[in-house]
């Protein structure tokens, strides 16, 4: 169409030229050959016309691509041309590209309405800040969390505290960290994650604010009462008979002949007393934190430690151990890793005592940037009940266990920054020791 409105525009403009150019020259030679006035006065009108004419169609394109531009420029995009204004070829090709405009720009306030919408009822407090500090974008949730209802540059947060806008500005895009501050006089700690964007030439940061607090608090809320559960019933199994038994010895003191039962209660009542004194060094040696001495070790050659290791004291099971890549290394504390997997593998062991064909394996791999190491049985699976009790301190469900076992490989993976996971059902049970 364009090739087509050049072409007519052109033949238009050369036939008037040269109907110009014709009307000039023969005006010319009536002036120099004739006497009389009157054809070259009719000959000059009719080039006078002529070069209005000519002026005319030119104006008159130039007028409608100033139109047009300035429609465009305007994004007055419900302008539209008809032809009156220019001729046919020229409006339909103005009018077609203005509503191509119109249909983008619609797309474009549908996307951006949406996100805003998005973005402004997201549960994370989110707002995006110019490089002056002025904030082009901020959500409800975060004027929620700051109590700033007018919060407009990144530099009022210092209302809250007074290092809190630089500590942000601080934070590398493409990075997250955890900030401790105060909001409205109570301490907080703020997980912040940062990007940064190009919009119109200019660079703006993108901030994503998480009050962790609430979480925390329900968090160890949940693990002061699971473990206050524990040891008050560790507690109370054991005093109660004691006091119960004290009570009998002291009636037992005025009876004659009752000495070999007084020593036969206190006796009884030390014994209780032991295993008390063997449950606080259980719990004392649970809060010790390991501290880790962490290097490069061969995933291979450590699996295939722990496996010969074991393999004599658990003759009839098959152990299997296999490592994607071979050539797999982690940055860990060999002796707590170790730890670490011989406590897993016995309680693989022990699910397996009923059987047939016992099988314990041992793998790793690379997954999406981290190292997993996994402990797998083919034994009857936890039961459901006790999945999510079996990494509280003291609970277990073994005669002779102690319960500190899983709750201690759960400390030693968070000392190195990882993650201990467990899937299990009634084909078997994988605890999975995840390396960040």
């Amino acid at each position: 169409m364009s090739v087509r409105l050049r072409t007519q525009f052109r033949v238009l403009t050369v036939v008037q030229i040269c109907l110009l150019t014709v009307t000039l020259f023969v005006l010319s030679l009536t002036v120099l050959e004739t006497s009389h006035l009157a054809v070259p006065v009719v000959l000059a009108v009719i080039a006078l016309l002529q070069v209005f004419a000519l002026i005319r169609t030119v104006h008159a394109h130039v007028n409608s691509l100033e139109d047009f531009f300035a429609a465009v420029n305007y994004e007055d995009f419900t302008r539209r041309f008809t032809a009156d204004d220019v001729d046919a070829e020229l409006k339909d090709a103005f009018n077609k590209v203005l509503e191509r405009f119109q249909d983008a720009r619609a797309d474009r306030d549908l996307q951006a309405g949406y996100l805003d919408t998005v973005i402004r009822h997201v549960p994370v407090a989110f707002f995006a800040a110019r490089a002056d500090g002025s904030l082009s974008l901020v959500n409800n949730p975060a004027r929620r969390l700051t109590g700033i209802p007018t919060l407009g540059n990144i530099r009022d947060l210092a209302k809250l505290d007074d290092s809190l806008p630089a500590a942000l500005e601080r934070i590398d895009a493409g990075q997250q960290q955890l900030l401790r501050t105060s909001i409205r006089g109570l301490p907080v700690e703020l997980r912040v994650s940062v990007a940064e964007i190009r919009i119109a030439g200019e660079i703006e940061r993108l901030y994503s604010i998480e009050n962790l607090s609430g979480e925390l608090s329900a968090r160890e809320s949940s693990a002061w009462r699971n473990l206050i559960r524990v040891l008050t019933h560790e507690i109370m199994n054991t005093l109660t008979p004691i006091t119960s038994l004290a009570q009998t010895t002291v009636g037992m003191l005025d009876e004659p002949g009752a000495a070999a039962d007084i020593r036969e209660a206190i006796t009884t009542i030390g014994r209780r007393s032991e295993g008390m004194i063997r449950f606080v060094s259980r719990y004392r040696e649970l809060l010790h934190v390991p501290e880790t001495s962490a290097e490069d070790v061969g995933v291979t050659g450590l699996l295939n430690n722990v496996a010969t290791l074991l393999r004599p004291s658990l003759k009839n099971i098959s152990i299997k151990v296999e490592v994607m890549p071979k050539s797999l290394i982690v940055f860990a504390d060999r002796q707590l890793i170790d730890q670490v997997l011989i406590n897993l593998m016995k309680n693989a062991s022990d699910a397996l005592t009923d059987t047939v064909d016992p099988q314990i394996s041992l793998a790793a791999e690379l997954k999406l940037g981290r190292v997993i190491i996994s402990v797998t049985d083919n034994g009857p699976g936890i039961h459901e009940d006790d999945i999510n009790q079996v990494f509280i301190p003291f609970f277990t469900t073994k005669r002779e266990g102690s319960g500190i076992g899983l709750p201690l490989c759960r400390q030693i993976m968070t000392a190195h920054k990882g993650d201990i996971a467990l899937k299990s059902g009634p084909s078997g049970t994988t605890f999975s020791l995840v390396f960040s």
